[in-house]
């Protein structure tokens, strides 16, 4: 299990989140597009794998990303996608067309990221969305690209330490994350008080509305950083790497990006971009090996991740 982690970043604005969940091309492109020896800015760049046709032709990828998740994929002050997630996705747009803009990131939920995939509204899904052998049942899991785990935040107050405490009492989550589908199968004891977006579930836990709050611990590690009457608790359930979602079949599409993935990962891009996303030294270190490196990989559980 994952030990718990700190982390420090810039301050965010959480309600201007419900003002960026629409498709938008909006966002900075990352300061490495182009300047990390792998991506030739107004080139597209062979990674080893074709890129497919329909996108190809559409001349953009259309990415479906969170927009209240902060680090990872967020809508900062100036209204704009920003994040370690959109990071990689204005990279995979520097590969296809050398232009890291060429680019429509759509704010996704937990909920709707499947169904936003498989309605063709989206490309791909690039959601901090855990491997589970449920979700691979319906879509393609690209490799690895980050890992998490499910904790708990609770007031700084709470007399709760861990998930056995939670037996009987309220928990807020967010509908179709790992967290929901966790207590689900495991705690059928557990009442839960399901909302869309981060900034609905967080308001019920300082309304004392639930109990605790439980997410994935990236997302919960930053809220409390920011807040110093919370704080995380609990050992990591369901830990599982994130992967990138692509429609269940779709070869050409699984291929090229795990291909545009593995030559990130052997550039140490993953890292690069964590560093200026995460700038605070002592949670670098921690974080680390939870990143592909070049000499660091991710593999996905051999089974299932709801396990009690």
């Amino acid at each position: 299990m994952r030990s718990r982690i700190g982390i420090v970043v810039s301050a965010v604005v959480v309600l201007a989140i419900a003002a960026g969940c629409s498709s938008s091309d909006k966002g900075s492109a990352p300061g490495s597009a182009g300047g990390s020896g792998i991506a030739a800015a107004g080139s597209p760049v062979d990674v080893g794998a074709p890129l497919p046709d329909e996108v190809k032709s559409r001349g953009k990828l259309v990415v479906g990303v969170k927009c209240d998740y902060p680090p990872f994929g967020y809508i900062d002050e100036a209204s704009k996608n920003a994040g370690f997630e959109i990071d990689i996705a204005h990279q995979l747009a520097n590969y296809a067309f050398g232009d890291p803009n060429a680019l429509t990131l759509t704010c996704v939920t937990g909920s709707n990221r499947v169904s936003f995939l498989t309605s063709k509204r989206i490309d791909l899904i690039e959601a901090t969305m855990n491997w589970t052998a449920e979700r691979a049942q319906t879509i393609d899991f690209t490799t690895p690209y980050f890992d998490s785990g499910v904790k708990l935040l609770v007031p700084k107050n709470s007399p709760i330490t861990s998930f056995d405490q939670l037996a009987g009492k309220t928990v807020v989550s967010i509908t179709g994350a790992t967290a929901s589908l966790w207590l689900t199968q495991c705690m059928k004891n557990v009442k839960q008080m399901l909302f869309g977006e981060t900034s609905q579930a967080l308001s019920a836990l300082t309304q004392n509305r639930g109990v605790a709050f439980a997410q994935d611990d990236t997302l919960l590690l930053d809220l409390a950083a920011k807040n110093s009457n919370l704080k995380v608790v609990g050992d990591a359930k369901a830990d599982s790497p994130w992967g990138m979602g692509v429609r269940k079949g779709d070869a050409p599409m699984l291929g090229w990006v795990n291909a545009a993935l593995a030559k990130m990962a052997a550039a140490d891009f993953f890292w690069a971009e964590f560093q200026k996303t995460v700038t605070d030294k002592t949670v670098q270190e921690q974080f680390a090996k939870y990143v592909p490196r070049p000499s660091n990989t991710l593999s996905y559980p051999t089974g299932s991740t709801m396990q009690c």
